[in-house]
């Protein structure tokens, strides 16, 4: 009887974890999920950085000490842009600041080129 109670718990635990994270499985963050959802299933972050062009990061402690200790701290960012998800990647704690940047530089405008210069006067640009 105890079984199948533990069974039934465990189904219906199972068959309820989808409808609270939303498209992704429990730990999974999946591109174009919103800041909320990303919350419900991974949890507060650590930090929160604010970058150009609107692009926000998340960060979150890695969980696995082990690697930790071999290959240095790594902490899991997750980067969004008008509240999606565009970017989710682990990287080494001190790097956290370039990876947003570089990720928000996907947004840059492109840089501006010389009008004046043509390739008849090429040599003096």
């Amino acid at each position: 009887m105890r079984l199948a109670i533990v069974a039934a718990l465990m189904l219906a635990q199972t068959a309820a974890l989808p409808c609270h994270v939303g498209p992704a499985h429990a730990g999974e963050v999946v591109p174009g999920m919103s800041r909320k959802e990303v919350v419900l299933v991974l949890g507060p972050p650590a930090a929160v950085r604010l970058e150009r062009n609107a692009v926000v990061c998340l960060t979150y402690a890695s969980g696995e000490w082990w690697r930790s200790r071999l290959l240095g701290e790594r902490t899991r960012v997750i980067a969004f842009k008008e509240g999606r998800v565009v970017d989710d990647a682990v990287v080494r704690s001190q790097r956290i600041r370039v990876h947003c940047s570089r990720v928000a530089g996907r947004w840059d405008p492109p840089m501006r080129t010389d009008v004046l210069c043509d390739d008849r006067r090429a040599a003096r640009c």
